[in-house]
């Protein structure tokens, strides 16, 4: 979810992505390149999300972006994990 999410604003690349979750979660999750490739291997092979290569200073660099697929995966994710949260509050009041 914490991938998909960094990448609703618009493209991005490995180490774009784990800068926005880093951000996004005030430093909570803090993704290593082993964890956030496969992430991303397994999010294409689903369909979730797209690759596509650019040269960037004479480098490959592999872009990744949201599909529809991805948003609508995205959009059930925060409703379920707001669910969640709200049968939690419910519990904890």
């Amino acid at each position: 979810m914490a991938v998909l999410a960094a990448l609703e604003r618009g493209d991005g690349y490995g180490y774009g992505i784990r800068r926005e979750v880093l951000h996004r979660t005030k430093g909570t999750f803090a993704l290593n390149e082993g964890a956030l490739y496969p992430v991303l291997h397994t999010l294409q092979r689903k369909g979730l999300v797209r690759r596509r290569i650019e040269s960037v200073k004479g480098r490959e660099r592999r872009y990744y972006a949201l599909t529809a697929k991805g948003r609508r995966e995205l959009d059930s994710a925060r409703r379920q994990w707001q669910y969640v949260r709200d049968s939690l509050n419910a519990l904890l009041r």
